[in-house]
């Protein structure tokens, strides 16, 4: 039982999504927001790693809804009854904890804090798994632009990335170094 968190944003998704396709024995749940009950998003769940050995839940930043929070608090004691490893990825604030008995079971967790990348050659990696997620195919010459332009940390360059990504579907075109520069500039 991990719970793993980071204090900001830290590439902890896409490690989780490369974990989960390298792993053929790891169930990758998310939660459904919209989910209408807690027993209807903990089914969900359940039929996704029911056949596999390790469960990892990838968690929304920040406050989970009221079923969802219910539903990793049972997730975690059906882990705990089928004798199943559980790794729960969640960043939050102290306060976001709730409800009790999902705080109490998170706190009896180890807990990691992953830190973001800090070398070019592993802000490339994290980058090129987001954009490999994004199935978007961006020229090779773009992202050692924005590792010279934007701000090294990974917040900002998925920041970049997001608006690059939104400009190229508004304006239907692929994105090169001079236009990734040009609409980095027009949003500062």
């Amino acid at each position: 039982f991990l719970w793993l968190s980071s204090h900001e944003i830290a590439g902890k998704s896409h490690f989780l999504q490369a974990l989960s396709k390298e792993h053929p024995h790891v169930a990758l749940m998310e939660c459904n927001e919209g989910a209408p009950s807690s027993v209807q998003q903990l089914k969900t769940w359940l039929s996704i790693c029911e056949f596999k050995a390790y469960w990892i839940l990838d968690l929304p930043a920040g406050v989970l809804p009221q079923a969802c929070a219910y539903a990793v608090f049972h997730l975690i004691e059906r882990a705990k009854e089928m004798n199943r490893s559980l790794l729960i990825c969640w960043r939050c604030e102290e306060g976001a904890l709730q409800p009790p008995e999902l705080r109490s079971r998170l706190l009896m967790m180890e807990r990691i804090d992953m830190a973001a990348p800090l070398r070019d050659t592993d802000l490339n990696q994290v980058l090129q798994s987001v954009l490999q997620v994004m199935q978007w195919d961006m020229k090779e010459t773009v992202l050692p632009t924005l590792l010279q332009h934007v701000p090294r940390n990974l917040s900002a360059l998925l920041d970049a990335i997001t608006k690059l990504d939104s400009y190229s579907r508004k304006n239907r075109v692929n994105m090169n170094a001079a236009l990734a520069l040009r609409v980095l500039n027009q949003h500062d």
